[in-house]
């Protein structure tokens, strides 16, 4: 989809407010003023913003296997743990993907268990990332019959609170691909609140009406909550230029304004924010940009620093995202300080809940 960039002013106006509010200090050194006063008294709503986050199964020592690990802190004990239990194959059927052979993260009474103690609510995720797989499922009535079944048979047995469904490459789908989309949604919406459970949908940033996906459309089929999964602006680069951050203060806030002009309601509307790293080609080529890259990993690359006045001028003013280039290669990466600011800007727009990907790897948190 097409986006509109803001301009320079109303850029810089945003990082200021967004700094102020999550550091206390404005992007430039002079000394505090009454703004910064009163963007820190803003920061107790975003505190009290419910906090969702993904994780996603790996094999035995893999670095998304410390996720377990870092929800322990109860981060989001009042929140909600989502962890990729499903996998959508290439005929449409739907895989349960436990912990079988080592997996981590993935389905097991135990694991359950444990997001229970760590969480208030838990929405077990089915993941299918291809047009070719999603139209498998959502195409076949047999298919979708099937999948409504298990996804809810799974959530009532193990009483967790319901499904997140994240079911993606919506640019290549069809008209046809989308009706059946909302057919199935309607479908698993159906079958969960029969039993008193609820369905999460995640859904692509936009910032203007398109072709391929309408926000309003899918939560009039009985969605209890819209993620709008507001990350990968990089790869919506022009040719020739700079890759672009993975979410500009600009663009979320765009994101954001669109998607609540579609959904009302602060209840059913989730925003996603980026807790990870991409790596590129200078100048960008957005068919070679290696993205979802863990901090742990990130940290490993050319020219990484930790040296305070580094990272300080690394830090991108539009996004407040740290960014250097090495070897022709830009490096992106989300940070706590650039986290912080951009939940700033949701809790100024009203937003109540948000959705973070991903943990593992020792991605940044917010600080408070």
């Amino acid at each position: 989809m097409r986006r509109y960039a803001l301009s320079a002013a109303a850029v810089a106006a945003c990082t200021a407010a967004a700094l102020l509010a999550t550091t206390g200090h404005a992007a430039t050194t002079s000394p505090p003023s009454a703004r910064s006063v009163t963007a820190r008294a803003a920061a107790p709503a975003a505190a009290a913003m419910q906090r969702q986050t993904w994780l996603y199964p790996s094999g035995t020592g893999e670095s998304e296997c410390t996720a377990k690990k870092e929800y322990a802190d109860d981060r989001v004990k009042n929140g909600a743990l989502k962890p990729e239990y499903w996998s959508v194959n290439s005929d449409g059927s739907v895989s349960l993907e436990t912990t079988a052979g080592g997996v981590c993260n993935a389905y097991s009474a135990a694991n359950v268990a444990d997001l229970k103690a760590h969480s208030a609510f838990q929405y077990p995720t089915i993941s299918g990332m291809t047009t070719a797989d999603v139209h498998a499922l959502v195409s076949s009535a047999t298919k979708r019959k099937n999948a409504v079944s298990q996804l809810t048979s799974l959530v009532v047995s193990s009483g967790v609170t319901g499904v997140d469904v994240d079911l993606e490459d919506y640019w290549s789908w069809s008209t046809a691909d989308f009706g059946h989309y909302k057919t199935f949604l309607g479908q698993l919406a159906s079958a969960l609140h029969a039993q008193g459970k609820r369905l999460q949908v995640d859904a692509p940033a936009m910032t203007e009406d398109a072709s391929y996906y309408d926000y309003a459309a899918v939560s009039a089929q009985g969605v209890d909550e819209l993620v709008i999964m507001a990350y990968d602006n990089e790869f919506d680069t022009a040719t020739g230029d700079r890759c672009e951050p993975i979410t500009p203060y600009g663009w979320l806030q765009q994101v954001t304004r669109y998607a609540q002009s579609k959904v009302p309601d602060p209840s059913r509307l989730v925003i996603g924010l980026p807790s990870y790293g991409f790596s590129a080609p200078d100048p960008c080529d957005t068919d070679a940009i290696t993205g979802n890259i863990q901090f742990s990993d990130m940290r490993r690359s050319p020219g990484f620093s930790t040296d305070p006045a580094t990272v300080k001028a690394r830090r991108d003013a539009s996004s407040g995202e740290i960014r250097w280039t090495s070897g022709g290669t830009l490096y992106d990466y989300v940070d706590s300080v650039s986290l912080d600011a951009k939940l700033a800007v949701l809790s100024k727009l009203g937003v109540t809940k948000v959705s973070v990907w991903s943990l593992g790897g020792g991605n940044p948190w917010f600080t408070s």
